[in-house]
C-alpha cells in the first residue's frame, strides 16, 4: 500500500507540472514564425501552390492561426496581393494554400512571404504578428525556351463573356511589338522592359479552333502567338420531360441548348440520376436518354439531369409518376 501510495503521488505531481508547464506555455505570447517549405508554380491553372510549416509549436499542441501572405511581382516592394488564411496547426504539419493570377504566371517573377498569429480562446493575452518569413521566388520565366518572343496563357480555356489578361515576353527588348487578335490590333499596358499585358474583356465564342492572337516585332519579322479557346457558356436543359408508351421504358427528352464544344473540350455530356434508387446512367445523345422501368413496382421517379462541360455543372429535376405516365 505504502509503494502504491508514493507512485500515485509520483504521478499526480507529474501530471501537476504538465498541465502547470501547459498553462504557461498557453499563457504567454507566443511568436510563431512560419517556415515556407515550397512554392510551385501551376502553369494550366495559373496557380502558385504554398506549402509551410510551424516548428516552434510545442509536441501534442494544436492552435488556432492566422497567416497573413503576401505577394509581390517583378520585385519584393510590389506588393499586388495581401490574404489572411486562418486555419488550426499542429507541429510540423505542412500546410496548403493556393493563389489563381489573374496576368499569366511565365509573365513576372513572383515573391512570398508570411507572418502567423495565434488566435485562439485559450491564449487570453492579445495576439501579435509573427516576424516575416524569408521572401522565396517562384519564377516561371525560367522554364522558357531561347525564343525571342513569347505570348501567353497557352492554350486557355474559358467562357464566352469571360475577361482574358495576355502579356507577351520579350527577349529583344525592343519597343516596337505590336499584337493582335483574329487581327485587329490591341493595345495594352507596359509592365517592365520586356513585359507588355493586355486585358481582353468580354470575349466573345470565334470559331471551334479558337480565337487567334499574335504579337510580332512591327520590322523584324519575329511572331509569337497563342489560341484562346472560347466556349460558349453552358446551359441549363430546357422543357425536361420523361414518357413510356409500355411501362419498360422510359424515354427522357429535353433542349440542350448551345453546343460547348471545341477542339480543346468536348461537348457537353448529361447524366441521368434518380434520388429514390440511387442509380444513374450516362446518356448516349445530347438530347435524350433511355432509363428502364424498375422490375420493383417503383411508381414515381425523381429525375436529375445534369449538364456538365470542364467549366461548369448545370441541372434540372423532374418528379415521374409512372401510373400517370407523365411528370407531376
Amino acid at each position: 500500500m505504502a509503494l502504491f501510495a508514493v507512485f500515485q503521488t509520483t504521478f499526480l505531481l507529474a501530471l501537476l507540472s504538465l498541465r502547470t508547464y501547459e498553462s504557461e506555455v498557453l499563457s504567454e505570447p507566443l511568436s510563431l514564425t512560419p517556415e515556407l517549405l515550397k512554392v510551385s508554380v501551376n502553369s494550366t491553372h495559373q496557380c502558385l501552390h504554398l506549402q509551410w510549416t510551424v516548428h516552434s509549436l510545442a509536441y501534442h499542441q494544436e492552435l488556432k492561426m492566422v497567416f497573413q501572405i503576401q505577394i509581390s511581382r517583378f520585385k519584393t516592394s510590389n506588393v499586388i496581393w495581401v490574404e489572411n488564411y486562418s486555419t488550426t496547426v499542429k507541429r510540423n504539419q505542412v500546410l496548403h494554400w493556393s493563389w489563381e493570377s489573374k496576368l499569366p504566371l511565365e509573365c513576372a517573377a513572383h515573391f512570398i512571404r508570411m507572418r502567423s498569429m495565434v488566435d485562439d480562446a485559450r491564449i487570453p493575452k492579445p495576439g501579435f504578428w509573427s516576424n516575416w518569413s524569408s521572401w522565396e521566388e517562384a519564377d516561371a520565366q525560367n522554364l522558357l525556351g531561347h525564343d525571342p518572343l513569347f505570348v501567353f496563357p497557352k492554350d486557355k480555356l474559358v467562357e464566352e463573356g469571360s475577361n482574358v489578361t495576355i502579356c507577351y515576353v520579350s527577349r529583344i527588348h525592343q519597343d516596337n511589338i505590336s499584337c493582335y487578335l483574329e487581327g485587329v490590333q490591341i493595345y495594352g499596358e507596359q509592365l517592365d522592359r520586356s513585359v507588355s499585358a493586355f486585358e481582353l474583356k468580354n470575349v466573345s465564342f470565334v470559331r471551334k479552333k479558337g480565337t487567334n492572337v499574335f504579337c510580332k516585332v512591327d520590322q523584324g519579322g519575329v511572331l509569337g502567338g497563342i489560341v484562346l479557346f472560347v466556349s460558349k457558356v453552358l446551359e441549363e436543359p430546357k422543357d425536361f420531360s420523361c414518357e413510356t408508351q409500355d411501362l419498360k421504358t422510359l424515354t427522357c427528352t429535353w433542349d440542350p441548348g448551345s453546343d460547348t464544344g471545341l477542339t480543346k473540350q468536348p461537348s457537353q455530356s448529361y447524366t441521368l440520376f434518380e434520388s429514390f434508387s440511387g442509380k444513374k446512367t450516362l446518356c448516349k445523345h445530347r438530347n435524350w436518354c433511355n432509363w428502364q422501368v424498375a422490375q420493383d413496382s417503383q411508381e414515381t421517379y425523381n429525375f436529375t439531369l445534369l449538364a456538365e462541360n470542364y467549366l461548369r455543372k448545370r441541372s434540372v429535376s423532374i418528379l415521374f409518376n409512372l401510373t400517370q405516365r407523365g411528370e407531376t
